[in-house]
């Protein structure tokens, strides 16, 4: 946890943003399995932020297993957003029903606190993306943690690149 506190503070400090509260003491749930909406009847209805990674293989071809982070959302109701993910016609639907994605999530009551987090999050994935690829990324973009990230080389091929592993605690 300590590693992404320091990258999350040192990425806001570059940007001179200081943040209306302690976005570290967040409580965080375990990473659970996301395979269908029974996995996620246990998730609160209450208003937070929701996270979702994909298990990978390490870029090395070791066994280490990895998730890559490849979507963050904040909501009004976790469970309910969370189970909508399952509806047909929703582009995440065929990914999660591959059995290999985990989500996690965070009560946050306040709206403003809320939204500054989430804000600070998708900021935080897009800077990481950037350094990572090299190049731009849209802010609405998903972005995979340790997973293969592709881009467009000037030929218009898709070039891939390899992100760093996700840090321990998130």
């Amino acid at each position: 946890m300590e590693n992404i506190s320091r990258m999350v503070s040192a990425s806001l400090a570059r940007n001179g943003v200081e943040p209306s509260f302690d976005h570290l003491r967040l409580e965080w749930s375990r990473w659970f399995r996301c395979e269908s909406s029974f996995s996620v009847l246990l998730a609160p209805s209450k208003p937070g932020i929701f996270a979702l990674g994909e298990e990978v293989v390490s870029p090395g071809g070791g066994s280490k297993r990895m998730l890559a982070l490849f979507h963050i959302s904040e909501t009004d109701d976790v469970g309910m957003a969370l189970g909508r993910l399952f509806l047909p016609g929703n582009p995440l639907r065929e990914r999660l029903d591959e059995g290999r994605c985990f989500a996690r999530y965070t009560v946050i009551e306040d709206s403003t606190q809320r939204q500054s987090a989430y804000k600070i999050f998708q900021r935080w994935m897009q800077q990481t993306a950037e350094s990572v690829s090299g190049v731009g990324t849209e802010p609405s973009a998903p972005f995979a943690w340790g997973m293969e990230v592709q881009n467009k080389n000037k030929e218009g091929l898709a070039a891939s690149r390899y992100a760093v592993p996700l840090p321990s605690g998130f």
